[in-house]
């Protein structure tokens, strides 16, 4: 039987479809009433920063109607952004549901881990992006706990300052190469919001910088590690899991954007919103061929769904929360910024586009350090930038600042949910992970991305 809080996720998510084919007020309030049904079903289970950021969303639009007025146009806006928000951590749970089952990503783990110390941090880092793609943060729990086994099982063998050399560098493969998903793949929530306030690009556009910066952004992560612990001149030759395993993965990783292309055209609507509505289709038809030997194949997909894939959705109530709200409040703060001012207070400095857009970096990697979500902090820079007066700032110059300012920061923030995750399955302090071992890469990419955006902003 399933949960009042299951139903509602899935009303919310026709309501999001309908917003997205017939966008009116009839299905934004649909989609208002069944995200704070859901958030009051889901109170007590909700993640303190969960609550806050329910309760200034209700507080602020009452706020503004009494101080500012409010437009209805800004709160319906808003409210789409967090039914849409909602709508896409859930359609993400139906893949996730599926992968968490499949022998396949179980062996293709198993074959990332077991790798040479010579090429176990760059298959850790490939394997950490791909994973990413198919099981979001379910990535860190899953090949965390298989890195923390596999350094407990040797400890043994290996001195403690081996055994804790090793950790680190497996761990900071995995959330490195998990952190560069925002630069280059389409099922993220950094893409959601970048292409819903900057509707006059499209993933294509991004793709092509987003992936020379994913690569100089790998590279950089093993360049740093090479020179940080070298290979022994008489490294030992160990014979690791054929990498042919991982074939199978990559290819759905290549599938999932080439459904969501074609379903974009066929149906009109942007690569983002087609992907999410194909999402629990292509979950369900992995799971019909995950049940090989079942007598009924397509009863069994229909019973897992209803069994155990929507039963489990309420378990991202924290993360629906964060998502739904943060996008919400990124909406409401932008028209309270008077961007006539901020522009000419910009040209008065005699600060030129490369230069906002380094200062608007740095400005959100501070908020993420003081625990401040990148949801909020990118929605407000990606809705301002190009509206500035006197300023003429590329949408696609945003975007790329957003996406590569985004990948940098969850790699070494302590709030980031991927260190905090990482730190709770290895049993180690995410302060300690993010700012000590992740110092020496996060410092650089910092500076990397500043020149970058400096000179070709």
């Amino acid at each position: 039987m399933n949960s009042p809080s299951s139903l509602l996720l899935m009303l919310n998510m026709v309501t999001a479809i309908w917003t997205i084919f017939a966008p009116g007020t009839l299905p934004t309030l649909f989609g208002a009433a069944a995200v704070l049904a859901f958030f009051a079903y889901e109170w007590r289970a909700l993640a303190r920063v969960g609550r806050i950021l329910v309760c200034l969303c209700l507080i602020l639009p009452v706020f503004l109607a009494f101080r500012h007025g409010l437009q209805l146009s800004v709160i319906t806006a808003a409210i789409d952004r967090a039914v849409f928000l909602a709508f896409f951590v859930t359609s993400l749970s139906f893949l996730q549901s599926a992968a968490r089952s499949s022998p396949l990503i179980r062996r293709c783990g198993e074959a990332v881990v077991n790798q040479p110390p010579g090429r176990r941090y760059t298959v850790l880092t490939i394997g950490g992006a791909l994973f990413g793609v198919l099981l979001n943060l379910g990535t860190i729990s899953l090949l965390g706990t298989m890195i923390r086994e596999g350094v407990d099982a040797g400890r043994q063998k290996t001195e403690d300052r081996v055994s804790e050399i090793r950790l680190q560098r497996m761990t900071l493969a995995m959330l490195r190469g998990f952190c560069s998903i925002p630069m280059w793949s389409p099922i993220t929530v950094t893409l959601a919001i970048i292409l819903a306030s900057l509707p006059d690009i499209t993933y294509f556009d991004i793709l092509p910088v987003g992936v020379t910066l994913t690569v100089i952004y790998l590279a950089s992560g093993w360049v740093i590690d090479r020179l940080t612990y070298p290979r022994p001149a008489a490294a030992n030759v160990v014979k690791g899991a054929p990498l042919i395993t991982l074939l199978p993965l990559v290819g759905l990783v290549v599938l999932i954007p080439t459904v969501a292309f074609v379903s974009a055209q066929l149906l009109t609507i942007s690569m983002i919103s087609a992907l999410l509505i194909a999402l629990p289709f292509m979950a369900a038809v992995w799971i019909f061929f995950q049940s090989q030997g079942q007598e009924n194949r397509l009863k069994h997909v229909g019973k897992r769904l209803w069994t155990d894939t929507l039963p489990s959705l309420p378990q991202m109530r924290s993360e629906i929360a964060i998502f739904a709200g943060s996008g919400f409040l990124g909406v409401m703060v932008v028209p309270l910024v008077d961007t006539a001012w901020l522009g000419a207070m910009v040209t008065g400095l005699g600060l030129h586009e490369g230069w906002v857009l380094t200062l608007t970096f740095w400005a959100i990697a501070v908020c993420s350090a003081i625990g401040i979500n990148p949801i909020i902090s990118v929605t407000l820079a990606v809705e301002v930038l190009p509206r500035l007066d006197g300023l003429q700032i590329a949408p696609l110059s945003v975007a790329v600042m957003a996406v590569s300012a985004w990948a940098v920061i969850v790699n070494f923030s302590p709030f980031s949910a991927a260190v905090r995750i990482g730190g709770r399955i290895i049993d180690r302090d995410p302060m300690h992970i993010g700012m000590r071992w992740n110092a020496v890469f996060a410092v650089t990419m910092i500076i990397m991305l500043s020149l970058g955006l400096l000179f070709f902003g």
